[in-house]
């Protein structure tokens, strides 16, 4: 896969996490950066451009990550997406609802940004810059 078809999906309400994550994994990686600041436009945006890479804030107003997360692994096509859960909760019982959802992994916001891109390298299949 090139390195401009490889699309991480970053989903956020709080337009500054959105530039951030954006700005990390665009340090990192040539990929394509697609952004969504709620729930129903990322679900909108992951049935037309099939992003490789889902990050995904579970905490938004309208529709949270947990209910996006719910539609994406209820459909066959969409299902086998990687999702990164990015919570600012990270007391164990939240936790372990994230991960019984069906995320791929998490991080805790505020993220170190280290352990963010090296979680994110596990589902990124390009090189590095």
């Amino acid at each position: 896969m090139s390195l401009n078809q490889f699309k991480v999906l970053i989903v956020d309400d709080d337009f500054s996490s959105r530039r951030l994550l954006s700005r990390h994994i665009a340090s990192k990686w040539s990929v394509r950066i697609l952004e969504a600041q709620e729930g129903s436009e990322a679900l909108r945006l992951i049935s037309k451009e099939r992003p490789n890479l889902v990050v995904l804030d579970m905490v938004m107003p309208f529709m949270g990550g947990l209910e996006v997360l719910k539609v994406l692994r209820a459909n066959a096509k969409l299902r086998s997406i990687p999702v990164v859960a990015c919570t600012s909760v990270d007391d164990k019982d939240t936790v372990a609802q994230i991960l019984k959802s069906g995320v791929d992994d998490y991080v805790v916001k505020p993220f170190d940004k280290k352990i963010l891109l090296r979680k994110l390298a596990r589902f990124i299949s390009v090189s590095p810059r």
